[in-house]
């Protein structure tokens, strides 16, 4: 009884580690140093699960799967695996709700369970195009999905899955880009549009660009993705159809963020000027600072839990009954002391020069990409990451929401071979 308690007691603090952690690689407060720390607390408590559950699996782990906990259900999954309950875990995704089938995905994105790539691609064979998309995505975040399969997926019926696959498939199977990436790129919807977007920068098709611009234009919230690719893509000129959505007040969170990885001078400029804007403030100076390296504390920021007069409560403690409550990670994010920022700006400004990209205050360059996936806040991360797969074509990878040990790896391959990453604008070269 009392190892039954002991276990119940590391079920309990996993869970709760693993809620830590999920946040933290959202975070824009947290860097990847400090959520290494939440992890080894998860992974001590997920071992003393996998010590001690070998005979109380039955008590402690499969209870688990009644709960509507989703981290309670992933730190649960992932113990069955580590236990070498392959058969279970994949009979218990297959017969799962929604919800539950997200969380055990979860678990096997992350397993090392041996030979569980190959179990999840005999899954893919069942006619279930729900269960397809989940087990798909298990399989290309572990990066076990074969170029045959991906292409498979192109045009899969469930829309999950052809985004998983398109975002997998770099490099992309030519003969599969001249046949089907034109249909992919006017795809409806928008998720389809994006993913396919990408893929075809990378491969080099014009189109894909020319559709990019257009998303932009078009200014709708749901091409966000269009934005970021622009921004971190595009040339001087692409950034003035970013600075335009500013004018749009339901689309100035997208663009700040979006114009965050641009590293233009126009768009270190605007964000000076929204530094005061209610709503945006935040953004813009996280923005500002990705751009020019500038970090927001101590004199750059306000005290912790001063605001600005001007702006609304923090959502725990507004009184509007419509208002929304849920907090966005932005809300994390440090307001900035705009006197000293414009101050700084005003000293600095002259050693950025218009024509060049610049990130964290310095040209860009495949090491400072690199730099850059190390040192910055775990939620721009994604983004640099993507990056760095598009701009070496499938060649380097991090998976930035993975184990933070899998990520250094991975960060040590991309940094011996940054020399070779590609640091023009997306649409040189394009055919």
């Amino acid at each position: 009884m009392l190892l039954v308690d002991v276990l119940e007691e590391h079920l309990d603090e996993a869970e709760f580690r693993w809620l830590q952690w999920e946040k933290a690689l959202e975070a824009p407060d947290f860097s990847l140093v400090e959520a290494a720390r939440l992890e080894a607390l998860l992974l001590a408590h997920l071992d003393g699960l996998v010590v001690g559950a070998s005979t109380s699996a039955e008590a402690v782990l499969r209870p688990a799967f009644e709960t509507a906990d989703a981290f309670r259900i992933s730190a649960a999954a992932w113990s069955l695996l580590a236990l070498g309950e392959v058969d279970e875990a994949l009979v218990r995704l297959r017969g799962a709700e929604p919800e539950v089938r997200a969380a055990i995905r979860r678990a096997l994105e992350l397993s090392e369970a041996p030979g569980l790539g190959a179990r999840l691609l005999d899954l893919l064979k069942l006619e279930d195009p729900a269960l397809q998309a989940e087990v798909l995505e298990s399989l290309t975040f572990r990066q076990e999905a074969p170029p045959e399969v991906l292409v498979h997926f192109f045009v899969h019926d469930e829309q999950r899955a052809r985004i998983a696959a398109l975002r997998a498939a770099l490099p992309f199977p030519g003969d599969a880009a001249r046949r089907l990436l034109p249909s992919l790129l006017d795809s409806s919807h928008p998720g389809i549009r994006a993913a396919a977007m990408e893929a075809a920068v990378a491969f080099g098709v014009r189109q894909a660009w020319e559709v990019c611009r257009t998303a932009v234009r078009a200014q709708v919230t749901h091409s966000l993705e269009a934005m970021v690719l622009l921004a971190m893509g595009g040339s001087e000129s692409d950034v003035l159809l970013l600075l335009a959505l500013l004018d749009v007040e339901e689309l100035r969170p997208h663009a700040l963020w979006a114009l965050g990885f641009s590293g233009r001078v126009a768009a270190m400029e605007a964000c000076v000027a929204y530094l005061e804007v209610p709503g945006v403030a935040q953004l813009a100076g996280e923005a500002f600072s990705a751009m020019t390296g500038l970090q927001l504390d101590g004199a750059y920021a306000l005290p912790p839990g001063e605001r600005p007069e001007s702006t609304s409560p923090p959502p725990e403690l507004q009184e509007d009954v419509e208002a929304d409550l849920v907090p966005k990670p932005e809300d994390d994010l440090p307001w900035p002391n705009v006197a000293a920022i414009r101050n700084w700006w005003a000293a600095e400004k002259k050693r950025f020069v218009k024509g060049t990209r610049y990130l964290l205050g310095r040209p860009f360059s495949g090491s400072g990409l690199v730099e850059a996936l190390e040192t910055s806040p775990m939620r721009r991360r994604h983004i640099l990451a993507r990056e760095l797969a598009l701009r070496s074509q499938g060649a380097l990878t991090v998976r930035t929401r993975a184990f933070t040990y899998v990520q250094r790896a991975e960060l040590a391959r991309a940094r011996a071979a940054s020399a070779r990453i590609r640091t023009q604008s997306f649409d040189s070269g394009l055919r």
